[in-house]
Order: structure tokens, then C-alpha cells, then sequence
């Protein structure tokens, strides 16, 4: 533990000095593709074969579609794994092992047609009954997919009137359902796979029908998939839409931030996640390398606050905390403007985000001092920590990778400042999970990602996910579980279904729940011998690598 927190450390107080040196960083609002400096974007046609070598910020931990606690691993299960539709960058859906679909009944329920002549990697045909196998096994109980259980929303039953026809039908209006089968968590797995396994055990070799196989897992955790040669079913969002160009891809973690991007540089990594701010002001003008920008569509980055908990049951205190942070300082100095400070639970380029609420929080430390004086919360002769009744006012922060670290450790002097002691905890995932879950923390990670706010603000604050272990703050507030309800059987789009989650948003605001200090541009390094990496409509995950290619 001891050593893991030296290297945050380090990589802390790096990426500060360089800040201080100030830098010149290009933000972004939108998905960017940044291009080698090197004049004119190359006009070229793709080649067929090579291998991609990708080296990943988070731990590859299991690559069953519905067991995934990280993107890292999601990476690898889409490109293994075909999901029902797919999602192009305006957020519309698109066919991919459905053909067509239809809604009734005000939402409740989903009928899907599935296209002809889809082969498994294992050669058993595409059926219902492998999509309702799939869909079933997520739901049983032993497999403990909580989280993505909670996506599936209020499910009744899943039939399968014939082989090219499935069916969804909902104990209530769930329109977000469309909003949810595309991502991998959801992906399509054979029946013959699906019939070695238990109820309770893990895909660790996933069989799907994706333009990748899985090859193989290595002892020191290298993920290698190989080119579906057959595959010829890609959704109309590719240009490629039969088997891939790349022959090989090779995964690898790489969590210490300053490791992944030497690997680029010295050529091991053609591809890397979540290349540091620093680094990528310091390359982003190198012919030698290209990059990908895209906003992340989630919860706010910042920390989850937990509402049962001394001293973050005080409202008084989770309202001071907002104040005392300088999200502006953290965005710039530590991050070198590449993120955007955000007040509010959703980030950038989620649908009916209310802009409104950003103007909700300043930095204010004075403020915070007054609220915190007010609640009874005072300075004692002996110190700088404040006491009320005998505790002092110390929050237990648990983390557990980058950026989250980072901005902990930036927080802990900016609390301080008012009279909170932050103790920040870097722990490993697996140890950090069990802690959050069973809500021993104050404050955690905020966690989620999705591009409309059913899939943040029901899986961050629905009372009935304080069991599933994705309410992370221990919220359970009867009218804010009312309105995300009510959102879920609400017609896409509509300005009613818009005006609901505005209103959740504001609910989500008075309970205080979180602190929220920015949205996440995501920015991707690759070599410039690398082309047609494109991101997902969630910004967190690249589209399965239909497309990419590499120059030999």
C-alpha cells in the first residue's frame, strides 16, 4: 500500500510542477481526432493484418460481458461480443443483431427480429433462445451482476414466440431500456459456451459472434484476440462491416500512469488509454503520434458522500465540502485544462443535463467555514480539524486509480483549509469495492457512465441499489426514487421525460449526495501508424475495431 501510494504520490506532484511551469494544453468540447503534426491528414487505404498492441489505464479483471467492473475489460468484451443494436454519436439506434424492433404499450414491451445468418465463433447459429439465455443469466441471482441487473430495468419476462423473434415485456414503462442494450454488459453469448457454465461462474473465455475471438489470457494477464474471419453482419456505423482488418489484439494493463506512456514511446504500445495531461501537452505536436478526444458521458467526476455515515450524514458538512473545493485550480494546475469543471451529478454530453445547477457551487472557503460554524462544527484551541461533541470532523475518502487519486490528494489541503480532515485511503479494486459496498466510507469515487441520465442517476441514487452496491452515498429518499421511476416509463425524448430528470437533478442538489469537480475529456495516444480508432457515444470506450487498421 505503502509503495502504490509513493507512485500517486509522484505522479501528483509531476503533473503539479509541470502545471506550475504552465504548460499550453488544447481542450475540446466535442470528440476530436487529432492528427500527427505533420501537415496534411494522409489519404490511405486500409491493410489487412497486423497486430494492435494496447496498453490500458485500469485492471483487466474478468471479461465476462456482465461481471466487468472497469472499461478496461469492457474494451475486450465488445470486440468479442455482438449486442442487439448499436448507437451512432447522435444517440440513435442502429441494427445490429436485430434487424428491426418495435415498442408497445407505452414502453413495456420490446420485440426484437434478429438477422439471418449469424455463426457464433464456435459455429452454432444465432437464435431467440441465445439472446434470451443471455439476457436470463444476467438476471439469476448467483452471478451477482447487480449493477447491470439494474440497467435491465423492471423486466417481467423475456420470450421467444420463434427462432428469429424475441420478445421484452416490462412490469411498467421502461423506454431507457433502448438506451442500454447496446453496450457491452449486454452482448450476445453462445449456448453451447453458456451450457459449461454455472449459474454462478464467469465467462472467462467469452464465445460471441463479434469481429474478434478470444484467443487466449496470458500468466502475466495479456488478453490476445484473434480476427472472426467469417464475421459479415457489422452494423451499418461501420465502413467495415465484414471481418476486421487487424489480425491480432494484444491487452495489457498498465495502471501506473508514467509506465503506460513510456511503453508508447518506446514503441511496445501502439495504442494507450488515458495518457497523461502532462504528457499529452508535451506530445501532442509530435508527428510521431496521434490522438483521440472525446467527453465521457457519466456521473460528475467527484466523490460519492455518504448520507449515513458521521460526519457525511451532516448536510451542514457535505454543503461545506462544496464550497471548500476549487474545482478551477484542480482542472487547470492538475490537469492542465484538458477536463472541464462541473457542479452538478451529470457530466457533459449526458441528454437533460441542467446547465442551471453548474452556477449551484463556487469556491467559497469562507462560506464553508460560516456553514460548518453554524452546524456546530468548531475550531478547538489545540488544532486546525474542528470538532463538534467530541468528533472531530475527519472523512475517510476511498479511491482507487487515477484521476480520482489525484484530485482526492488536491482536495485534502482545500478542506483542510476550513477545518476537514480528508483521509484519503488508495486501495486496490477488489478491497476498495468491498469497502464502498459495504459503506464504511465517507466519501468514494463516483462511478457510472451513460449517455441519458437513467443510466446515473437511477444506478447512483435508486434506493433499491443500496443492495446492488451502486448506490455508493446510501441514498433512500422517497421522491427521488419516485422521479426516476417515473423517467423510466417516460417516451424518449419527449420534453415531459426531459423535464423529469431536471427535476431529479434539482432533488439530487437539495440531498447533496456527492461532490462534483469535473467532466472527463477522455484522450487517447496511438502511434501515427494508427487509423480509424474511433470512440463510443459514451466517450469511455472505443467502438469495436471493425475499422481500425494499422500501416505495415
Amino acid at each position: 500500500m505503502a509503495d502504490r501510494m509513493m507512485l500517486y504520490r509522484r505522479e501528483f506532484l509531476r503533473r503539479s510542477a509541470l502545471a506550475a511551469a504552465s504548460v499550453a494544453i488544447l481542450s475540446c468540447t466535442s470528440a476530436t481526432s487529432v492528427p500527427p503534426a505533420n501537415g496534411a491528414a494522409k489519404s490511405l487505404t486500409p491493410v489487412k493484418g497486423g497486430t494492435l498492441t494496447w496498453g490500458q489505464w485500469d485492471k483487466i479483471d474478468s471479461i465476462d460481458p456482465a461481471l466487468t467492473t472497469g472499461a478496461a475489460a469492457g474494451e475486450i468484451a465488445q470486440n468479442i461480443l455482438d449486442t442487439l443494436i448499436t448507437l451512432d454519436a447522435e444517440q440513435k439506434p442502429h441494427p445490429a443483431l436485430a434487424t428491426k424492433w418495435t415498442i408497445e404499450d407505452s414502453g413495456k414491451k420490446f420485440t426484437f427480429t434478429l438477422r439471418d445468418g449469424v455463426k457464433f465463433h464456435d459455429g452454432t447459429t444465432l437464435t431467440s433462445a441465445a439472446v434470451k439465455q443471455s439476457f436470463e443469466r444476467i438476471l439469476k441471482p448467483e452471478l451477482k451482476a447487480g449493477a447491470v441487473v439494474s440497467l435491465i430495468g423492471p423486466i417481467d419476462t423475456i420470450t421467444t414466440p420463434n427462432d428469429s423473434t424475441v420478445v421484452f415485456q416490462f412490469k411498467s414503462g421502461y423506454y431507457a431500456f433502448m438506451l442500454q442494450i447496446w453496450r457491452y454488459f449486454f452482448g450476445i453469448m453462445s449456448p453451447k459456451y453458456m451450457a459449461t457454465l454455472k449459474p454462478a461462474d464467469p465467462a472467462v473465455a467469452p464465445v460471441g459472434s463479434g469481429p474478434f475471438m478470444f484467443d487466449s489470457r496470458s500468466p502475466d494477464g495479456v488478453v490476445t484476440l484473434k480476427a472472426f474471419p467469417d464475421y459479415n453482419w457489422g452494423s451499418e456505423t461501420f465502413k467495415n462491416r465484414v471481418a476486421p482488418y487487424l489480425q491480432t489484439l494484444k491487452f495489457r494493463a498498465i495502471t501506473e500512469p508514467s509506465t503506460r506512456i513510456a511503453t508508447l514511446e518506446s514503441g511496445e504500445n501502439l495504442l494507450i488509454d488515458e495518457i497523461p495531461e502532462a504528457d499529452y501537452a508535451r506530445l501532442k505536436n509530435n508527428s510521431k503520434y496521434a490522438f483521440v478526444l472525446s467527453p465521457r458521458a457519466s456521473h460528475t467526476l467527484g466523490f460519492s458522500m455518504n448520507v449515513a455515515k458521521a460526519p457525511t450524514d451532516d448536510h451542514a458538512v457535505r454543503e461545506a465540502v462544496n464550497w471548500a473545493v476549487d474545482r478551477t485550480s484542480i482542472v487547470d494546475k492538475v490537469f492542465f485544462g484538458v477536463h472541464h469543471v462541473s457542479v452538478g451529478p451529470l457530466s457533459e454530453g449526458v441528454w437533460a443535463r441542467d446547465e442551471s445547477i453548474e452556477k449551484a457551487f463556487s469556491f467559497d472557503p469562507a462560506k464553508a467555514k460560516k456553514i460548518l460554524e453554524d452546524a456546530g462544527w468548531k475550531l478547538p484551541a489545540s488544532g486546525p480539524i474542528r470538532e463538534k461533541g467530541g468528533q472531530k470532523l475527519e472523512i475517510a475518502l476511498a479511491t482507487f486509480r487515477s484521476p480520482w487519486t489525484e484530485i482526492a490528494q488536491a482536495m485534502q489541503s482545500q478542506l483542510r483549509d476550513v477545518g476537514i480532515d480528508l483521509k484519503v485511503q488508495v486501495m486496490e479494486r477488489g478491497p476498495y469495492l468491498d469497502y464502498v459496498r459495504a459503506y464504511k466510507h465517507n466519501m468514494a469515487a463516483t462511478s457510472s457512465t451513460a449517455i441519458d441520465p437513467d443510466g446515473i442517476l437511477r444506478v447512483c441514487y435508486d434506493s433499491a441499489n443500496r443492495t446492488t452496491g451502486s448506490n455508493f452515498s446510501n441514498v433512500n429518499d422517497k421522491d427521488l426514487d419516485a422521479l426516476l421511476t417515473k423517467g423510466q416509463s417516460q417516451e424518449l425524448g419527449t420534453q415531459e421525460r426531459r423535464q423529469t430528470y431536471v427535476d431529479a437533478q434539482k432533488k439530487v442538489m437539495d440531498i447533496l449526495p456527492f461532490v462534483g469537480v469535473m467532466s472527463q475529456i477522455r484522450v487517447e495516444a496511438m502511434s501515427a501508424k494508427v487509423h480509424d480508432f474511433k470512440p463510443g457515444p459514451d466517450g469511455l470506450t472505443g467502438l469495436p475495431l471493425n475499422d481500425t487498421w494499422v500501416e505495415s
